[in-house]
């Protein structure tokens, strides 16, 4: 189910073109950091999967133990890379279309509601971070293949995005369907955000507010 949230960038790409360590108490958290109900449209719902890595591998194991494999060895491999923490948040427009995301063989990348998936996973330090922004993949999404998958999309890079000088966003509507996608690294942290059928100004509103939590 959450795989097919995760492999979302590929087929829009396709189509168009195409817990750890514990930070500073004093700082910002990847659960501070994540989306808020805040920040969004009027009427989102969070869904159950929203909470630390470890609780949402836990639903993941229960719901989908393909998928639970797949993302823990990410996940292990990741802390192997400096990862200390992770968060994910999940918003749909309805109750029942947040269930219907935790269905296996749900087609998420085909949803037309209203969805927010959000991974925050916080590293060591700036240079990790960095790196797994630069060069790694976390949860199958990095910026290289972001960039180089893109083809016809519309994509912004670095501070053109609004967001950091590592940052990369991509855009596009198709089908009556939107799509925002947007991965980041600012300081300790690397965001992954895609939102679903919300405009594009909400869209920006909602990552930005998210990176400003870190700064």
């Amino acid at each position: 189910m959450v795989r097919r949230t995760l492999a979302l960038t590929g087929a829009l790409l396709a189509v168009v073109a195409c817990g750890g360590a514990s930070p500073q108490a004093s700082g910002p958290t990847p659960s501070s950091v994540s989306v808020q109900s805040g920040d969004l449209p009027r009427g989102m719902v969070k869904c159950d999967l929203t909470g630390t890595i470890d609780t949402f591998l836990a639903k993941e194991k229960t719901g989908d133990p393909n998928t639970y494999s797949s993302l823990n060895t990410e996940w292990e491999d990741a802390k192997k890379n400096g990862a200390t923490s992770a968060y994910t948040a999940f918003y749909a427009d309805s109750a029942s279309h947040c269930a219907s995301i935790k269905t296996s063989g749900a087609d998420i990348g085909a949803a037309n509601y209203k969805l927010v998936v959000n991974f925050v996973v916080q590293f060591k330090d700036d240079a990790s971070a960095a790196k797994g922004y630069t060069s790694e993949s976390i949860f199958g999404f990095s910026s290289s293949q972001l960039k180089s998958s893109a083809g016809t999309v519309p994509t912004q890079e670095g501070t053109a995005t609004g967001l950091t000088a590592n940052s990369i966003v991509l855009s596009a509507s198709l089908g009556g369907q939107s799509y925002y996608i947007a991965v980041w690294q600012n300081k300790t942290f690397m965001v992954i955000l895609a939102v679903l059928n919300v405009d594009s100004t909400s869209s920006k509103k909602v990552a930005t507010a998210e990176n400003h939590r870190i700064s």
